[in-house]
């Protein structure tokens, strides 16, 4: 008797369904809680390469380390009427010093996040890079992964390199989120 595989059964070295794009999903759904934080609906597209005039005006980076003490990077990338919605009255630094401590806010999500499947990351200081920076691993076939929302106000746009694969997860369970240290005296 011969078995044929189930027609939705993942193919030889895919992931199960339930670790099946657990990064697509942490990233996305980091991205979609910090911008609703803010009262901005963000809705998640799937992950792509966009096209570099995609590629919005403000770009923060962040430096990680993490997974097997491999170094890895996030990038978010705004458009500046997002910047100008959420903090309209404030001067120009200020706006883009709103986008570095968004892309804090977004790694710590994802750390948070990631700690469910054990993998603990170190976080380096945010700074404000060239916008064309989020082009270059996509044209270099980096291992990049790309992620984009909209909002009313335009494309917002995530690259992370240096996460472990899904197939490298393992879910471990329920960690306590560690966005902040506090030491009591």
């Amino acid at each position: 008797m011969t078995r044929h595989a189930a027609p939705n059964a993942p193919a030889l070295g895919e992931p199960q369904s339930g670790v099946r794009f657990a990064i697509d999903a942490l990233i996305q759904a980091s991205l979609v809680d910090l911008c609703s934080a803010y009262g901005v609906a963000l809705a998640p597209l799937p992950r792509h390469t966009p096209a570099p005039s995609a590629v919005p005006e403000v770009t923060a980076a962040v430096a990680f380390r993490g997974w097997g003490n491999t170094a890895g990077s996030l990038t978010l990338s705004l458009p500046s009427s997002l910047l100008n919605h959420m903090k309209n009255r404030e001067s120009t630094s200020v706006r883009l010093d709103w986008a570095r401590e968004l892309t804090n806010q977004l790694i710590g999500r994802i750390k948070n996040r990631l700690l469910l499947f054990g993998v603990r990351l170190e976080i380096g200081a945010v700074t404000l890079v060239d916008p064309n920076a989020p082009r270059r691993p996509l044209h270099e076939g980096s291992t990049s992964r790309t992620y984009a929302g909209r909002t009313l106000r335009g494309l917002v746009l995530v690259t992370v390199q240096g996460l472990p694969k899904d197939l490298a997860l393992t879910y471990v369970g329920g960690a306590a989120a560690v966005e902040g240290s506090v030491l009591w005296l």
